[in-house]
């Protein structure tokens, strides 16, 4: 009975820590400082950029014509709530940090580029 009891509690525990992410890898252990000695605006080329985080999961074009690079990755864990019987099977939500690089070229060669890290929270259901 001791065996089943404790199992029982391993497998809750385990569900309870529950975590998913996505997005771009390449950025996933970055910080601003760490993006910043890796790409120097003025100096850094498109393929230099790709060549370290690989292609970027949106390009779109400024006002101004200029290309713009955006790579993201999200790494959010379950909220306990989730795992109490019935209320979560109505409602379910997750926390966690979306990080954004952005980057934008004239021609070439990077103009402007920026990291940001944001807390992020989603949640579904009936309630």
């Amino acid at each position: 009975m001791y065996g089943l009891t404790s199992a029982i509690a391993l497998t809750a525990l385990v569900s309870l820590s529950a975590c998913s992410s996505g997005g771009n890898e390449s950025i996933k252990n970055e910080t601003g400082a760490s993006i910043d000695q890796k790409i120097q605006d003025g100096v850094t080329t498109k393929e230099q950029v790709r060549s370290q985080f690989g292609d970027p999961a949106a390009v779109s074009f400024t006002d101004s014509g200029h290309e713009q690079w955006k790579y993201s990755f999200t790494n959010a864990s379950s909220d306990a709530a989730n795992f109490i019987p019935v209320y979560g099977d109505l409602h379910q939500s997750s926390h966690g940090t979306e990080k954004t690089l952005t980057i934008i070229y004239n021609g070439n060669v990077v103009w402007h580029h920026a990291m940001s890290a944001s807390a992020v929270k989603q949640a579904g259901g009936l309630f």
